[in-house]
C-alpha cells in the first residue's frame, strides 16, 4: 500500500541526487511511497513498473535497469529474507522521520547500520549559503544601499551594525537581509541621517543659462554667474525665473 512520504529540499541540491537522471530520482522517491516503514521493498522488476510508472512509456527490462543502477550507486540494497529477494533504502532515517512507524515484517540484514550523516547541499548551494552567512559586506553592496535609502549615512549606520553584531556574537544566515532590516529601522526612527551639505547641486544663469556645480548650502545661496552678475539658481528656479521673465516681456 502507498503511503505518504515527505521530500527534504536538501535532496534536490545533493550531488549524489544531482547525478541521477530525471527518471532514477523519480523511481527511487517512488520507492519511498510502496516501501514499508522500515524502508524494505520486494525486488521486483513488475511491481517496481506498475507502482511507480502505471502510465509511462517504459517497459519492466527498463525499469529493472533503472533499479539495478540505483543498487550500484548503493542508495538501495539487495537482501533476503525467509527466502524473499527485498531491497532496503540505504540511509532511509535520513530521507524519511516516521511517527509511529508500523513494524517490518521483514527482518533487516546484520550489517544493517542506521545512518548518521545527513543529506548535504552540492557545491553551488554550499556556496550559495556560505556567501549569505559572510560577516562583511562589499564597498558596492554598500553603494547600491546607499542609493537606495539616500537619506541615511550607510556607511556610518553599517558600522553600528557590525559592532551591534560582535557584541551580541550574533551571525545572520542573510547579512544582506539582516543590514536591510537594520536600515529601515534608522529611516523609521531617524536615525544616522546622511549630511548633504558636502553634496554638489547644478545651478544656472538665467541670462546665459550657463550651469555651474557648487555645494549646498551657503555656497549655493551666494554664487553668482561671472560672466553678466546673475544670481544662480537651481534648476526649477530657474525655469521659473526665465519662464517670469519671459512673460513680463511679452506684456
Amino acid at each position: 500500500m502507498a503511503r505518504k512520504r515527505m521530500i527534504d529540499p536538501k535532496f534536490w541540491a545533493d550531488d549524489k541526487m544531482m547525478s541521477l537522471t530525471p527518471r532514477h530520482r523519480l523511481l527511487f522517491i517512488g520507492i519511498w511511497n510502496f516501501s514499508d516503514d522500515g524502508g524494505i521493498h520486494k525486488n521486483s522488476n513488475n511491481m517496481l513498473k506498475a507502482e511507480v510508472f502505471p502510465c509511462d512509456d517504459i517497459i519492466v527490462k527498463e525499469v529493472g535497469k533503472l533499479k539495478d543502477e540505483l543498487i550500484e550507486l548503493e542508495l538501495i540494497i539487495p537482501f533476503q529474507s525467509n527466502g524473499i529477494e527485498l531491497f532496503y533504502v540505504k540511509n532511509w532515517k535520513i530521507y524519511q522521520s516516521i511517527q509511529k512507524p508500523i513494524p517490518s515484517k521483514y527482518k533487516l540484514p546484520d550489517d544493517y547500520s542506521s545512518p548518521t550523516v545527513a543529506l548535504q547541499p552540492n557545491r553551488i548551494e554550499q556556496n550559495r549559503i556560505e556567501e549569505k552567512r559572510k560577516s562583511t559586506l562589499s564597498k558596492e553592496e554598500l553603494s547600491e544601499f546607499q542609493k537606495k535609502y539616500p537619506g541615511i549615512d550607510v556607511n556610518q549606520s553599517y558600522k553600528k551594525f557590525i559592532l551591534n553584531m560582535k557584541e551580541k556574537g550574533r551571525v545572520f544566515e542573510d547579512l544582506v537581509a539582516a543590514f536591510e532590516k537594520w536600515l529601515i529601522r534608522d529611516v523609521e526612527r531617524g536615525w544616522n541621517p546622511r549630511d548633504k551639505s558636502n553634496d554638489l547641486v547644478t545651478l544656472h544663469c538665467v541670462v546665459c543659462t550657463r550651469p555651474k556645480e557648487v555645494k549646498r548650502g551657503k555656497e549655493e545661496r551666494l554664487t553668482f554667474c561671472k560672466q553678466c552678475g546673475e544670481q544662480m539658481l537651481d534648476y526649477n528656479s530657474y525655469l521659473i525665473e526665465k519662464n517670469t521673465r519671459k512673460n513680463n516681456k511679452v506684456e
